[in-house]
């Protein structure tokens, strides 16, 4: 059972207990039936004799156990849950934490955000839902008793024609579970259309023909979820009919059918037809809650199948509990000797790698890096600072080879401001120093009209492209680390401070102590730079020997 072994993996479940409650409120809701059709058989009797007071306790006090124990029951289960959920939302976030960029990139992050919300979600929304069907199924076994009791023909029928309704459902479990994955997969298609549309709003609405393409392709995945969903409830809908169908004639066999396979009294039959129609409710519930178990259950399967992937493609050690990644202050010399990555690209496409690199960082060194689009530079940076694995060659932190054990260590040597670079509104891991030291660097970079820091928060980020880029700078130079990374970083800026940039902010860091390596297209400032290299169709080269050589980005 795919769902409890989600929910049951990292918690202990007292399963005694929830079988206890539940069987102890099934009973209960059983007993009800049973006095009823007692006191009603002998209410003359009961009347006369002056006992429908000690019915009437008994009858309060079984509905009282019902009510206490169906409570305890829906309460542990919905603390159960989610305590499982809370569980596994951290383990699947620590899963991406502790992943691979190229991973990543494969997975897309609309999956993993329609895993982490969508389907744990409807896990979370279906739990007291189980624990409705649970407590049916126990009053469908002990009211299914109290008619064997009364009738074994009557018993025997009723199994037959439940069996029977089971197995319909059980024979279309495969087509539901098709469709139900096709809906999954559509679902994470319109939230990747929809990401589209919100993070390119502002060229979708430059261009009438993006426009009417992105919705014409939001349509058809909205349509084909819209198909797979209907088909599905469908079906859901049909097997709901004829479960009811099944119940009908289960009840008509007690007046028709059952008095003509046993010598039974009237009596038994009024008893045995109750039954079954007080069966009518449990019944519906089981029924009625198959669509959600059967969502859940694929839900299950979704956060299992992306946890598996997630575990299976990150082949690096997981942190330890008792220890945390020791951070790389200070290096002597990197070296790249062979380094080499490949992208991976569908059969048919001209494939692209980078490398073989081999290079030597020094401490305090400025290096710019430049090269055509789509040369390999970007891919270079993932490369050295150890976001893509090497898949030949090696990293040689101060002579000694980085193995993928160590990668944490040796990524704590970087930090950076991609080109396609996200500020974070909170500082996370940066411990601010003085107020002062934040309020000098807000002057110096110009920001201290637009924003400021509090309890380490940036009060804004709602901001244009090139100071968003600012304020990421500003994120870098407080976390301080050996070796900077800029990925086109002067591109959005004005003349002005593009200038402020090469000619205070890289001195700056450099009479720190830092190493910078930036890539750029601003040949006015190459002369800045003690180390100027190329890319070339993935090949890395010494710029001036490029130019010497006429080879083209």
């Amino acid at each position: 059972m795919v769902l409890y072994d989600l929910i049951s993996r990292n918690i202990k479940i007292k399963k005694r207990n929830f079988v206890a409650l539940g069987c102890i409120s099934g009973l209960a809701n059983a007993l009800v039936l049973a006095l009823i059709n007692n006191v009603a058989e002998n209410i003359s009797d009961i009347n006369r004799e002056n006992h429908i007071l000690y019915y009437l306790v008994l009858f309060s006090l079984t509905i009282a156990i019902y009510g206490f124990t169906q409570q305890r029951l829906m309460t542990k289960a919905a603390r159960t849950v989610e305590k499982a959920i809370s569980g596994l939302r951290v383990e699947l976030f620590e899963c991406v934490r502790y992943t691979e960029l190229s991973t990543l990139e494969k997975i897309g992050k609309e999956r993993i955000f329609n895993t982490l919300s969508k389907e744990l979600q409807t896990i979370s929304q279906s739990a007291q839902l189980f624990v409705i069907i649970g407590q049916s199924i126990t009053l469908v076994f002990f009211t299914s008793l109290y008619i064997a009791y009364h009738s074994f023909v009557a018993f025997l029928v009723i199994s037959v024609l439940i069996m029977l309704g089971a197995s319909i459902h059980r024979l279309r479990a495969n087509e539901i579970q098709k469709n139900m994955k096709l809906s999954f997969e559509s679902e994470n298609m319109l939230i990747q259309r929809l990401s589209d549309l919100l993070d390119g709003f502002k060229e979708v609405k430059l261009s009438n023909p993006r426009a009417d393409d992105l919705e014409k392709e939001f349509v058809s995945d909205s349509t084909r979820a819209r198909n797979a969903k209907t088909k599905t409830q469908t079906l859901f809908a049909t097997d709901f009919v004829l479960s009811q169908i099944t119940f009908f004639a289960a009840t008509g066999a007690m007046v028709f059918i059952v008095p003509l396979l046993s010598n039974i009294y009237t009596d038994v039959v009024i008893k045995v037809t109750t039954a079954s129609l007080f069966l009518i409710g449990p019944i519906t519930s089981i029924v009625g809650g198959i669509p959600i178990y059967t969502t859940a259950t694929e839900a299950a399967n979704n956060v299992l199948e992306l946890e598996s992937e997630l575990k299976l493609a990150t082949q690096k050690a997981r942190k330890s509990n008792d220890s945390t990644p020791k951070e790389v202050y200070e290096f002597k010399e990197i070296k790249l000797e062979g380094a080499y990555y490949q992208h991976n690209r569908p059969a048919g496409e001209r494939p692209f790698f980078v490398g073989p690199v081999d290079l030597t960082i020094k401490p305090g060194q400025i290096t710019f890096v430049t090269g055509g689009n789509g040369s390999g530079k970007t891919t270079f940076i993932r490369m050295l600072t150890g976001l893509y694995e090497l898949q030949a060659g090696q990293i040689l932190l101060d002579g000694q080879s980085v193995t993928n054990n160590e990668l944490d260590a040796y990524r704590s040597l970087f930090t950076a401001v991609f080109s396609d670079f996200h500020l974070f509104k909170q500082l996370y891991g940066i411990r601010v120093g003085s107020a002062q030291e934040i309020d000098d660097w807000l002057v110096f970079l110009e920001m201290n009209n637009k924003v400021s820091v509090e309890n380490s928060e940036f009060s804004t980020v709602a901001l244009s492209s090139g100071q968003r880029k600012r304020l990421a700078l500003l994120s870098t130079i407080l976390e301080n680390r050996p070796i900077y990374i800029f990925d086109e970083w002067a591109a959005d800026q004005d003349p002005i401070f593009r200038r402020k940039f090469y000619e205070q902010v890289l001195p700056k860091l450099k009479e720190r102590g830092n190493t910078v390596i930036a890539i750029t297209h601003d040949d006015a400032y190459f002369h800045l730079a003690d180390v100027h290299l190329k890319m070339v169709e993935g090949q890395l080269m010494d710029h001036s020997m490029a130019e010497n050589e006429g080879v083209s980005s």
